[in-house]
């Protein structure tokens, strides 16, 4: 079983937040108890607990829950069948039935990202949901988003409005170190303290990290979290077999494996089938159908963060769909769908390529480059127009092979640009080599006009100007690293 189910909250007074969130909510639903009130909007960052306090709340209150999540359709006539019924009847039956509540019981309804339903595969979704609101409804209705600035105005006025914060580390920790006794195992708190400063604030992303490095361990120490984190190649093959044929954790060997996560979804697809039948291989597919909606969101939105999300359901979350290991061999096959080998090592050579470009001329590692620069350069080529996507193309000496590679179909009009407007790297080391000159000619002058200065106080003042000279050339000659206004000025 996942740790972040497992160790989910089960009353508000374990929820991770902060007292006025706490306070606000229970305000909230005290409201609904009297009588009805409007819906309650969380919005934030994902893994900072806006689902987990939902469902804790309704287990308090003793409320009922009927709730859709981010695999469901979201059409108008979804949100009418479920959010609409259940807004203005009593009670809803595991069968998706509604019926009338014996003990008279409030439900609470939970839609998770909201944020999404205004996409084109939900039309009306929003529309439908506005005039539930606006009809108002007689059970609670608490909705999630990542970014509600994504919703209408008119959405979010119907609703209370509360904002998450990210999790601290300290908070962090000590949900970490709570799990970890739960679990029986002991944990050197340095290594708490580093999972959660990877974490970025994500309480969810800490606990899926935790579980992969300590599971089925008695104690865990910082060289088990170094081993975890190490890059090396991991052969896909054992992958799969550590996926399938273990109960050990593939995670950390996956985000290891120099292939993106849209490469090694594909492998498992392809192999679901010859490890695992009936039930679980069902279960199995489940999983992989949600690793592949983080994907969906890495692409729409470049939020590749997400990515740690998608690996790990793909991995530990399909391998924990089965009910008992498989033994014997296993002929594993490759992706029906394309080449994997053959392109695998084309799109590697070209992203070594790119990254060597970022490296050199942002002057940062080939690590930050790819882990700082690359996703950003990609968002700005995505998004910015034609024009200044060139310069930055322009910039970093990208090639129509590098940029097919990293915006697709833009990537020709941005080098038709670049061609017809002959856009290319300037090197502008001479103006700093003439700025120099000009700086020494204008000292000279400066020291005819002082001839009556004294000697050891003109040597002193010299050898400070040539110090001055020679740090600022040592400085120029470092390079300037850049930042979001130099692509975009």
């Amino acid at each position: 079983m996942l740790w972040v189910e497992k160790y989910r909250p089960k009353d508000i007074s374990e929820v991770v937040a902060d007292k006025e969130t706490i306070a606000r909510v229970m305000e909230w639903a005290k409201k609904w108890q009297k009588g009805t009130w409007k819906p309650l909007l969380l919005a934030g960052p994902p893994g900072v607990g806006k689902t987990s306090l939902a469902l804790a709340l309704a287990n308090t209150m003793k409320w009922e829950v009927v709730e859709m999540n981010a695999s469901d359709q979201r059409n108008w006539e979804i949100i009418d069948r479920i959010v609409g019924e259940g807004a203005f009847n009593e009670t809803i039956s595991d069968e998706g039935e509604f019926l009338s509540s014996s003990a008279g019981r409030l439900k609470l309804i939970i839609l998770d990202e909201v944020d999404n339903i205004h996409k084109k595969e939900d039309v009306g979704g929003e529309s439908a949901l506005i005039r539930i609101i606006k009809r108002r409804p007689r059970q609670p209705i608490i909705l999630t988003a990542n970014d509600p600035y994504e919703l209408s105005q008119e959405l979010r006025s119907l609703c209370e409005f509360i904002e998450f914060r990210r999790v601290s580390k300290t908070q962090i920790v000590k949900v970490l170190q709570k799990i970890c006794i739960k679990e029986g195992i002991e944990c050197e708190k340095e290594v708490l303290e580093k999972i959660a400063e990877n974490a970025g604030g994500d309480l969810r992303a800490a606990i899926n990290d935790l579980q992969a490095i300590a599971e089925g361990k008695k104690k865990v120490t910082l060289e088990d979290f170094v081993v975890g984190k190490r890059t090396q190649e991991i052969d896909i093959f054992k992958l799969l077999q550590k996926i399938f044929k273990t109960n050990f954790s593939a995670y950390m060997d996956a985000m290891s494996l120099d292939e993106a996560p849209e490469d090694l979804i594909q492998w498992i697809e392809e192999n679901l089938p010859l490890e695992y039948e009936g039930k679980n291989l069902v279960r199995g597919y489940v999983a992989l159908s949600r690793a592949d909606i983080f994907l969906g969101r890495v692409r729409k939105r470049q939020a590749y963060r997400l990515w740690k999300y998608a690996t790990y359901l793909m991995t530990d979350g399909v391998q924990k769909m089965r009910e008992e290991k498989r033994t014997g061999f296993t002929h594993y096959k490759r992706p029906q769908t394309w080449q994997f080998l053959f392109q695998t090592k084309k799109k590697r050579e070209i992203r070594e390529r790119i990254l060597k470009k970022i490296a050199t001329y942002s002057h940062l590692s080939t690590t930050k480059a790819k882990n700082e620069m690359m996703p950003v350069i990609r968002f700005l080529l995505q998004n910015l127009e034609v024009e200044k996507s060139a310069k930055i193309a322009a910039f970093y000496e990208f090639s129509k092979e590098d940029l097919e590679f990293l915006v697709g179909e833009k990537s020709k009009e941005i080098a038709e640009f670049i061609e017809a407007k002959k856009l290319h790297r300037v090197d502008e080391t001479w103006i700093t080599d003439l700025a120099i000159k000009e700086e020494e000619e204008e000292i000279e002058r400066k020291e005819e006009k002082t001839l009556e200065t004294p000697k050891e106080e003109k040597k002193g003042k010299e050898d400070e100007q040539v110090k001055k000279r020679r740090k600022r050339k040592e400085r120029d000659d470092t390079g300037k690293s850049l930042t979001l206004e130099d692509f975009i000025s």
